[in-house]
């Protein structure tokens, strides 16, 4: 995700080898993706759809931040309960550096409940993104 350790380094961010295409109302059923980053409804081997991907832009948005994923652990097991139960959580120092309108979006992106979850073009016309395109005085 990130080109080295340091505080000058370069977001890469491209992780498709485990990708699978899904038509606008299409649903699939094999269990694609990389753990840190798959939705909970994959991980129940339940039908996803498109819906997917914005949990996965959840944790990428949150790593972004946050420096870290936002259900991770060293135990494989682990990240698979704390995906599927536990909520996000904005416990660690940085986020004191952020307002509640990107966790209001984060918790919107990564809510359990895939038909609950933020659509994309919810994401597109949320505060956060508008803030971002605000011209600087």
């Amino acid at each position: 995700m990130m080109s080295d350790t340091t505080e000058e380094s370069v977001p890469k961010m491209a992780d498709f080898g485990l990708s699978k295409m899904i038509g606008p109302n299409e649903q699939a059923k094999e269990p694609f993706g990389t753990l840190g980053y798959v939705a909970p409804e994959i991980l129940k081997k339940q039908p996803y759809s498109k819906a997917v991907d914005l949990w996965s832009f959840g944790c990428l948005v949150y790593s972004m931040l946050a420096k870290e994923l936002p259900f991770d652990s060293k135990d494989d097991d682990e990240i698979r309960r704390m995906t599927m139960k536990d909520p996000v959580k904005f416990e660690k120092p940085c986020w004191s550096n952020y307002g509640s309108t990107v966790k209001n979006l984060l918790t919107r992106l990564l809510h359990k409940d895939p038909d609950m979850r933020i659509t994309i073009e919810e994401v597109l016309e949320h505060s956060w993104f508008k803030k971002i395109d605000e011209p600087s005085p």
